[in-house]
């Protein structure tokens, strides 16, 4: 689960100015000073003695926006009236909502966080809680291994050279376009563009989940850093952290997880054959006519012609967000938004500097389809891992696929890569090391992923590590699949499946 206590309401100390403060600290004011911000955060309740008992199943009953209670380390917290202040949005908590929360809350917090702010929210204890497993002791004594070797944060270093390099590739593509005249020369530009959104991609993601900082009370500016982002990108920061903070709160979820909710084009499971109603968007996902007939019994066929223009979709998802206002991301800062529409400035004057329309469809085209690459690692993550139900289902479906580190361990898939390539894949190839420990720096990845290996293998976890060309072929494999049993697939059989009476 994404922070839930606003940054700015958190005292910080000062960190060190330099190259990398504006991606690992971003610390020139806090944002409650800043005019374009968007309200000031809920000042937090005062803490009450904790006096009540409840059991699980009473807090089960609270898990509804309007009345919602979460337990972590047995304690019972009442975060209704902070749900909509939120700063990941309301649905990462309300996945949780009348449920144990404890990893969840753990994995994307500091601990001087929840032990500062968490007992403002406290209004009893659990009388019946169950005793904690040996697999969720052993991985949470590894996350506070992790915390006293310092992995947590990163070397100033490290994100100086990627910084550089990142910017490297983008000055080299400029160079290429202005500097020169020749066809080839141009669409040598538009292939550099395209590594250079998907690097700064990778940068802004590490940001996003505070896994880029030098110490652990080092400050993040989320807005100013988000529009940053957003201004190179063009994909809206504020957009990319409401849906994934919630892929990762529930991953691989059918009708919660944003990141497999791709209807009418793509469809993993059977269960998403019958309109299901999607908790996140808050509406019903059709398998209308076009999905039945032209995307999902062909989308092992389509899938790489629609992750060349899939960034065309992240425009249109993006402004589709910042224009809602009722969804429960009500922090549309100001400056996202001028970001977001600078980046189109930028990036329509470099088209047209372009000197012909064939040029520069040429160019629009190329760059896009290259910066596709980051689709393919990221539905490679977790597109050919199991599809789980969510609690409210009444067939005996495990909630969320388990326990956090269960679920997050099933639903990830990491890749097999030299040393040399990880810059290539900027931290994704360790997919379930991130999914368990979304904190742990990008520098540390490697040295610590055989650790997650024998854990998942001391008890019985499919832990699950492939190269990157047979990762797509399980992706492919995962689409025919699917394809192969839409087409046998009506909906009048499905309609008397789920008949009652």
């Amino acid at each position: 689960m994404p922070p839930c206590v606003h940054e700015d309401s958190i005292p910080h100390e000062t960190s060190p100015r330099g190259v990398v403060d504006v991606v690992s600290n971003f610390s020139a004011e806090t944002s409650t000073t800043r005019k374009d911000s968007a309200a000031k955060p809920t000042p937090l309740p005062p803490q009450r003695k904790a006096t009540q008992s409840f059991t699980i199943a009473q807090v089960a009953s609270h898990n509804t926006r309007d009345d919602a209670w979460l337990i972590y380390k047995n304690q019972v917290l009442d975060v209704t009236k902070w749900i909509g202040h939120h700063p990941g949005g309301e649905q990462t908590l309300l996945r949780f909502a009348g449920m144990d929360a404890t990893d969840e809350l753990r994995s994307f917090h500091d601990d001087w966080v929840l032990e500062s702010k968490l007992p403002h929210f406290v209004i009893g204890t659990v009388s019946d809680a169950p005793e904690t497993t040996e697999l969720v002791e052993d991985f949470r004594k590894l996350g506070e291994e992790f915390d006293k070797l310092g992995y947590f944060h990163v070397s100033r270093s490290f994100y100086v050279s990627k910084i550089a390099a990142v910017f490297s590739i983008f000055s080299c593509s400029m160079a290429l376009l202005f500097k020169t005249e020749y066809f080839a020369a141009h669409m040598a530009s538009a292939v550099l563009l395209g590594i250079f959104w998907q690097q700064f991609a990778f940068v802004g993601h590490d940001c996003g989940h505070m896994s880029a900082r030098t110490h652990a009370r080092d400050k993040i500016d989320v807005p100013k850093l988000g529009a940053l982002v957003t201004f190179f990108n063009g994909i809206s920061v504020s957009w990319w952290n409401a849906t994934h903070n919630v892929h990762h709160a529930v991953p691989n979820t059918v009708d919660c997880d944003p990141d497999i909710a791709h209807l009418p084009v793509i469809a993993l499971d059977k269960r998403m054959f019958g309109s299901l109603f999607n908790k996140y968007h808050g509406r019903v996902m059709e398998f209308d006519w076009a999905a039945r007939n032209i995307f999902v019994p062909y989308q092992h066929l389509w899938y790489y012609p629609i992750m060349c223009v899939a960034r065309f979709n992240l425009y249109i998802q993006s402004v589709l967000f910042l224009v809602k206002t009722n969804d429960g991301h009500g922090k549309r800062e100001k400056l996202n938004m001028a970001a977001f529409v600078g980046y189109f400035g930028w990036f329509i004057l470099l088209v047209f500097s372009i000197p012909t329309w064939f040029e520069r469809v040429a160019f629009v085209l190329l760059s896009h389809a290259v910066a596709g690459l980051l689709n393919v690692q990221i539905t490679l993550s977790h597109f050919p891992r199991p599809i789980f139900d969510s609690p409210n289902k009444e067939d005996g479906g495990v909630k969320y696929g388990g326990d956090f580190y269960t679920r997050n361990v099933i639903a990830s898939l990491d890749v097999e890569c030299p040393t040399y390539l990880d810059w290539f894949h900027g931290g994704l190839q360790f997919q379930t090391l991130h999914h368990l420990y979304p904190r742990l720096g990008r520098e540390h990845l490697r040295k610590t992923e055989p650790l997650i290996a024998s854990l998942c293998k001391k008890h019985s976890l499919p832990y699950s590590r492939m190269s990157f060309i047979k990762g797509n072929m399980e992706v492919c494999k995962t689409l025919k699949d699917a394809a192969l049993k839409v087409r046998t697939w009506s909906p009048l059989i499905y309609e008397s499946m789920c008949a009652q009476g």
